[in-house]
């Protein structure tokens, strides 16, 4: 009896708090849908520097991390763009089932058509880069990973060492580190943003992710640049 009477509880809590988890995200959507956005994109990128240059600290990478969500090329290209106005001068998106890497070409085509004329978008698609000097103006560099960035990175790195014989006392969590850095070429991330409400790294690099701040936005699909000024502000109270 006592065991019935304590599932009867715990089961009236957890509706309780679906309840109210459900009544959170019903007036976050509430809230950024009543703030009719800017007339044009000039205007949201001018509003997103204003804001972000009082802003404590600002992340040099952040990376994306699209979760169990369909890519939303006109959000994520969004993100991008928005990171531009704000100063962050890299961005990753990870999709561990590899739809946005497959379609990488139909992405770059949805920021080459939004971008400002003065702005640059260096894509890193290949561990050779593609990273140039001399641009003048605002520039972004942008990666797109996928499961294969990972353990599966990792796993090609040892079997180069082993099928190039290198001797046994060279290898170490140096070298290890050294090589994997020249393949990401990225800076660790700052911060990441996940989608969705369960935290999941999805086969996402773990080395590259040691001291980076995770936070959450409900979905990337017509996401609010508001919603973004918002995560950065949150990340800039971290310590």
């Amino acid at each position: 009896m006592p065991t019935l009477f304590y599932k009867i509880i715990l089961f009236i809590l957890h509706c309780i708090a679906n309840i109210f988890e459900f009544l959170h995200d019903i007036s976050v959507h509430i809230k950024y849908k009543l703030q009719l956005p800017p007339n044009d994109n000039a205007s949201v990128f001018s509003e997103i520097t204003k804001q972000t240059k009082f802003f404590n600290k600002l992340p040099k990478h952040i990376t994306i991390l699209l979760g169990t969500e369909e890519p939303s090329y006109k959000s994520l290209t969004n993100i991008a763009l928005w990171s531009i106005a704000a100063g962050i001068p890299f961005v990753s998106f990870y999709d561990y089932k590899g739809r946005l890497k497959e379609s990488e070409a139909l992405f770059q085509d949805q920021i080459k058509n939004e971008k400002n004329l003065d702005d640059h978008i260096i894509w890193h698609n290949t561990h050779k880069g593609t990273y140039k000097n001399g641009y003048v103006g605002r520039k972004i560099h942008i990666k797109v990973l996928s499961p294969n960035d990972g353990k599966a990175q990792f796993a090609k790195l040892c079997k180069k060492f082993s099928q190039e014989e290198v001797d046994i006392e060279k290898i170490s969590i140096q070298s290890l580190d050294t090589n994997l850095r020249e393949y990401y070429e990225f800076p660790d991330p700052d911060l990441a943003i996940f989608f969705g409400k369960t935290l999941s790294m999805y086969d996402y690099p773990p080395w590259q992710i040691s001291v980076t701040e995770f936070l959450n936005i409900q979905s990337h699909h017509n996401m609010h640049h508001k919603q973004f000024i918002d995560v950065l502000s949150r990340y800039s109270k971290c310590e």
